[in-house]
């Protein structure tokens, strides 16, 4: 590829040496190799010299822009020079390459596309240095704007061409050309032997700026197949902000949770223990209390909330087995009268089955009531138990005691979105790494 510029003058016509056609060239200046539209003659024309037939490209390709097109890429003019199918030495990969020039400082580049994927490479203009053996896994370019990684490296010949060209197509067969990537970049390196490595950049096009730069129809654009070596991942120019924004707003929720601790400590008001039997005389402290027959209303003790507030309920009857027990729980405020409810249903069952021991259900539960205004208050039960058997009953409630079911709904709310592009992301790298032989090694 050369990057000599070359003014922009008149076209003109070489005759093709086998079918006497005038191939038509725009580069006056630098145009020394030529393959013929007709017949695929490739031949040079020097100075006043008569064309040289060097060989003969076999096949026909179906172009997409055709050598002396102008059409317009990122705001600049460019002119089609030639064509060029590529293959890999030891691959079955093809390619195609398209030679531009920019229309007013006569600079050359090439447009790539493989598998619909389109690149547009030209002189990187300065050298860059490879960390590691360039052509080894693991090589990789920091630079300032990001690292690139090895994505692939080999040798290629041209099995097509068409147009004028500047340098002889056919010694690129003797390059060692080592890509690296950083989407929506790439880095080529080109070494011929000894010879200090040539550098060129080449950024990730959309099919549709093609297109419309050349006004070529859609139904003529190749299909776009996988995933391209720099095309960008999903959400590409969002991703940044958008996982900037979840972190601090996750950050900020459970900043917030620990506030609430530090601020309204949780605070217990109520630790019980009831028998759901037909016993009518305690049988323990006033910390206890007792049905006054089977299944009978319970009465707690009274308890002070300081409101507004959530309170936070759990029931538990440690020597349920193979039984259920239904409690209805109303909590009444004893100034007004006014009553919060709440029903929890504890089972437990257990035995051995085919020699396997199985269990279900449980003995505990948990039930919050929010926004209880301040007064005194007191639980009445009612609990319900299998033919009125006598089952403990203990109760715990507790005010100011952190909601974290609240915040951990939240938090996975906050991380749908950017779990969905996250992992959009991480299929779309996979795909793009299974195409190179350099990827992680998970990925090979």
């Amino acid at each position: 590829m050369s990057s000599l510029p070359a003014r922009p003058e008149a076209p003109a016509h070489v005759p093709c040496p086998k079918c006497k056609l005038g191939v038509p060239y725009f580069d006056l200046v630098n145009s020394t190799f030529f393959a013929c539209p007709r017949c695929h003659t490739y031949f040079k024309a020097e100075g006043d010299n008569d064309p040289v037939s060097l060989g003969r490209f076999a096949g026909k390709q179906q172009l997409v822009l055709q050598p002396g097109t102008v059409g317009t890429l990122r705001g600049q003019q460019y002119r089609v020079m030639g064509f060029m199918q590529r293959k890999e030495e030891r691959s079955t990969a093809q390619w195609q390459e398209y030679i531009l020039r920019h229309e007013q400082t006569g600079i050359y580049t090439q447009l790539a596309v493989y598998e619909g994927h389109w690149m547009l490479i030209g002189p990187a203009g300065r050298e860059y240095k490879v960390v590691g053996q360039p052509t080894r896994r693991g090589a990789h370019i920091p630079d300032e704007d990001a690292t690139y990684e090895i994505y692939n490296s080999y040798r290629a010949h041209v099995v097509f061409a068409e147009g004028e060209f500047d340098w002889e197509i056919r010694e690129d067969a003797k390059l060692t050309v080592t890509e690296y990537i950083a989407p929506p970049h790439m880095l080529v390196r080109e070494k011929l032997g000894h010879k200090p490595a040539l550098w060129y950049k080449g950024i990730h096009i959309e099919p549709s700026e093609i297109a419309e730069g050349f006004q070529v129809p859609n139904q003529r654009m190749p299909f776009r197949n996988g995933v391209g070596a720099v095309q960008p991942g999903p959400a590409h120019t969002s991703w940044p902000t958008l996982r900037t924004f979840s972190l601090c707003m996750a950050l900020l929720v459970i900043v917030t949770q620990l506030a609430l601790l530090y601020i309204k400590p949780e605070k217990t008001v109520l630790l019980q223990k009831f028998s759901t039997g037909r016993e009518t005389v305690p049988t323990g402290t006033d910390a206890e209390a007792v049905a006054a027959g089977s299944n009978r209303v319970l009465v707690s003790k009274s308890f002070e909330i300081e409101g507004p507030a959530a309170l936070q309920f759990r029931l538990a009857s440690s020597e349920l087995y193979n039984q259920w027990l239904e409690v209805p729980v109303t909590l009444v405020n004893e100034q007004t009268g006014q009553s919060y409810e709440f029903t929890k249903n504890l089972e437990f069952y257990a035995g051995v089955e085919d020699g396997e021991s199985w269990s279900e259900g449980d003995r505990d539960q948990g039930a919050t009531l929010a926004g209880i205004p301040s007064g005194k208050y007191h639980l009445t039960l009612y609990p319900v138990t299998e033919n009125g058997m006598n089952q403990p009953l203990s109760i715990y409630a507790s005010q100011h005691t952190p909601l974290q079911s609240n915040a951990v709904l939240l938090l996975l709310a906050l991380a749908v979105y950017p779990g969905i592009q996250y992992l959009r992301r991480r299929t779309h790298e996979y795909s793009r790494w299974s195409n190179s032989d350099y990827g992680p090694e998970d990925n090979s």
